[in-house]
């Protein structure tokens, strides 16, 4: 492997841009050397070669991986419908690794493809999901410890704003049933879910093209019900809430980890907060304990004890997913401290058998046989007939 690992950034400026800070992920890492960006937006391509300090610019992503042939790449924009041909066409260029932003992918046809071409080439793929947070990676630690006991029951929820049902599910739901994967420590068996529009059933009149290139969705809220096959079970809802607070919105998108002894809560991720309630279930008043703040000083803080911004801590995760990346090159493995393809391949999964599970009015179980959108395929049955 080379002493110096070239690396390049894929942005798309008006169409998702560069994610969350995703084209620095590679600054101030020792042995890696930005060479190039690719955006076919001439201001947004300049203005990333800047940031990144690139010494290539190109239009076509495609025209940039024959030139510079990088080992490293970011797959960077928001928004996730160019993730596929963009993560094929870095496998089929002899990219060593690729660090790609959330969704993963639209379907699951698309993800299987990803993958498979990964595999193909030796691609190795980290997907920018948030457990690689210093937080998340502390409460898993503390459960394996013993601190809340066995883990048997855990509860996310989304945002609760404008987003809220469909789209909150596939743009934060991604984090959000990552870490649900995570601290279950096991693979979801079945499923179950119930989609709503208003309060009400969704129907086929409801299915529409959702934002940022997330193909078709329906609801603005949703809750589902997963079992592990290690027994743990995980609820998980969206709805939008009135509180126009937005400090509330974001300690709203949490979770809780229900374990014999006791429960962990995150909040607010990735940014983290975490604490723990010293009882099984808990209950109103103080009676029965209350919650106690678990903090990181060396995460939260600088050198010089000044807090660290949201943007220091999103640049400062982005490097611990890279830093992963190389490490899973140089002794040929896939990912594990960070979001594997396959571990966002399973996440996708999940998100797609909620629809899924709505559309056939009942459980779906795994691996889904369905790997199309399924509101594609209701769509597509009411036109011969169906509802």
């Amino acid at each position: 492997m080379p002493k110096i690992y070239r690396a390049a950034v894929i942005g798309h400026t008006g169409r998702g841009n560069y994610g969350h800070q995703l084209d620095l992920a590679f600054q101030g890492l020792p042995g890696v050397q930005v060479i190039a960006v690719a955006d076919p937006d001439a201001d947004g391509r300049a203005a990333a070669a800047k940031r990144t300090q690139a010494s290539h610019s190109y239009a076509d992503y495609r025209e940039m991986l024959a030139a510079v042939q990088p080992d490293l790449v970011s797959v960077c924009p928001r928004w996730v419908d160019e993730h596929h041909d963009m993560v094929i066409a870095c496998a089929e260029a002899g990219v060593k690794g690729i660090f790609c932003e959330k969704p993963f992918a639209r379907t699951l046809v698309e993800a299987d493809a990803m993958l498979a071409a990964c595999e193909r080439h030796n691609t190795k793929l980290a997907v920018a999901h948030r457990r690689a947070n210093p937080y998340e990676l502390h409460a898993k630690r503390l459960i394996e410890e013993g601190l809340i006991g066995d883990v048997q029951m855990i509860r996310r929820h989304g945002k609760a704003d404008h987003r809220a049902g469909a789209m909150d599910l596939i743009v934060l739901g991604t984090h959000l049933l990552d870490d649900i994967r995570f601290f279950a420590g096991s693979e979801v068996q079945w499923a179950h879910a119930h989609v709503t529009q208003d309060g009400r059933e969704v129907t086929t009149a409801d299915i529409h093209a959702g934002d940022e290139g997330v193909g078709l969705i329906a609801g603005n809220g949703l809750a589902a019900y997963f079992v592990f096959r290690n027994g743990v079970t995980a609820h998980f809802d969206s709805y939008r809430s009135d509180d126009a607070d937005t400090r509330e919105r974001v300690n709203w998108l949490g979770i809780e980890i229900h374990g014999s002894a006791g429960i962990l809560s995150l909040r607010g991720t990735p940014l983290g907060e975490l604490y723990c309630y010293p009882y099984r279930l808990w209950l109103p008043g103080d009676r029965d304990g209350s919650w106690e703040r678990i903090t990181l000083p060396e995460w939260d803080y600088k050198s010089d004890g000044q807090p660290r911004s949201p943007n220091e801590k999103f640049q400062l995760n982005n490097r611990l997913f890279v830093e992963e990346l190389i490490r899973a090159i140089e002794e040929d493995r896939e990912v594990q401290t960070v979001t594997s393809g396959h571990d966002a391949r399973a996440v996708l999964e999940m998100i797609m058998a909620i629809h899924e599970s709505q559309r056939v009015r009942g459980r779906v179980y795994f691996p889904l046989q369905n790997r199309d959108n399924p509101y594609e395929v209701w769509r597509n049955e009411a036109g011969c007939g169906g509802e």
